[in-house]
């Protein structure tokens, strides 16, 4: 499906989906996000209204089933994951390390950007507590997606509403990290 949004704003990436989907229609989704950084209130430069159209056109492209080394060659294996999460958690303890024993104020621009994406992973109550959540999204979601199939009445924007609800939390965390190394790295930059 071919998706267009307009956006007031050149390099603006954030696209907010509206709570029904109905092809063929323009939507206009307003957000006015803000959130609060320390004792003040900051509301990011992001366009309040944002328009998506559905396509009533899907474009498809038919492909055959990779062979097994195909399948092999294209997929990580399991040496790679595991090395993968062995790099990940000699990151983490890197991390851990400079950002205990630095005072915030001389953290410099690489060390924070270092710690992009590995939020989480930087204090075990968050990764507790972001495990758990993950844990129930996927469940709440399974849960819905098994009792529409038990009553053979298939409702997308039920499930897409169970989801949207149970991962809100997700999106709202990473909208907060985004506007808090957005100002960071302005402030950096001044």
């Amino acid at each position: 499906m071919r998706t267009e949004s307009t956006m007031n704003c050149g390099n603006d990436l954030l696209v907010n989906f509206p709570t029904s989907r109905r092809q063929g229609q323009i939507f206009t989704v307003e957000s006015t996000p803000s959130i609060s950084t320390s004792k003040e209130q900051t509301t990011p430069p992001f366009p309040s209204l944002k328009k998506v159209r559905f396509s009533e056109v899907a474009d498809m492209t038919h492909v055959d089933f990779p062979s097994s080394s195909e399948l092999r060659q294209r997929w990580y294996t399991a040496d790679d994951k595991t090395r993968f999460k062995r790099i990940l958690a000699r990151d983490v303890r890197r991390m851990i390390s400079i950002v205990s024993s630095t005072p915030g104020e001389c953290l410099s621009t690489e060390v924070l950007e270092a710690c992009v994406g590995i939020e989480v992973f930087l204090s075990q109550d968050l990764a507790q507590r972001t495990r758990e959540k993950r844990a129930r999204h996927m469940i709440g979601v399974l849960n819905e997606s098994g009792r529409q199939g038990r009553s053979e009445r298939i409702d997308d924007e039920r499930l897409s509403r169970v989801s949207e609800k149970t991962s809100r939390w997700a999106r709202d965390r990473a909208f907060e990290l985004a506007v808090g190394y957005w100002e960071l790295f302005r402030e950096m930059a001044e």
